[in-house]
């Protein structure tokens, strides 16, 4: 029962979100994920291969490893919430959903409102570490000097687009459910 809401409900209404341009691009950052994963598996194997067989261990897999969980999460992030894969809690919303439609997709509203103006704020903030991460590589790393280093600003990069696209798509959900429950006579 507490995985449920991981998974989006078969009887659920279809989402009325339009196809566009914005999800054709959170769509591609999913995608790049899944490949991110794929590839993340063989480097994975190929190290436990090299240490098994061959005693020598490919340089910088746990960096890596570590490195690619943080991108991964924020590149599939949006495409999370649009698919209505998000974990939450429905009973609320269950309840309503036959009883008061209307306060149902008003309360979602406002959820996914609260969502998007949350996400824009962690954006905001997270900005300048973007920045300084951008302006000086040498001190934003990951890695043991002399040994493996990789620059910590294209996973911040990655980290604020994923932040950035949900925000976005919180906030059409926001307008949708909104829409929506405009069109239901009261």
């Amino acid at each position: 029962m507490a995985d449920e809401a991981a998974i989006p409900r078969d009887d659920a209404p279809p989402p009325r979100m339009p196809g566009g341009p914005f999800a054709r691009v959170i769509g591609v950052m999913n995608a790049v994920g899944t490949l991110w994963i794929i590839l993340l598996m063989v480097l994975i194997n190929s190290d436990i291969v090299g240490r098994s067989f061959f005693h020598h261990p490919i340089a910088g897999v746990p960096e890596l490893v570590a490195f690619s969980i943080v991108g991964i999460v924020f590149l599939q992030l949006a495409h999370t919430l649009r698919s209505g894969a998000m974990t939450r809690s429905d009973v609320l919303l269950n309840v309503l959903e036959h009883r008061a439609p209307r306060a149902r997709l008003t309360l979602l509203s406002i959820f996914h409102l609260v969502g998007g103006l949350l996400m824009l704020m962690i954006a905001w903030k997270y900005w300048p570490s973007v920045v300084a991460a951008w302006l000086h590589p040498e001190r934003n790393f990951m890695g043991n000097p002399g040994f493996f280093t990789i620059p910590q600003w294209p996973l911040f990069v990655l980290v604020f687009l994923g932040i950035a696209a949900t925000a976005i798509q919180f906030l059409l959900l926001s307008w949708n459910d909104l829409r929506s429950a405009r069109e239901i006579a009261p």
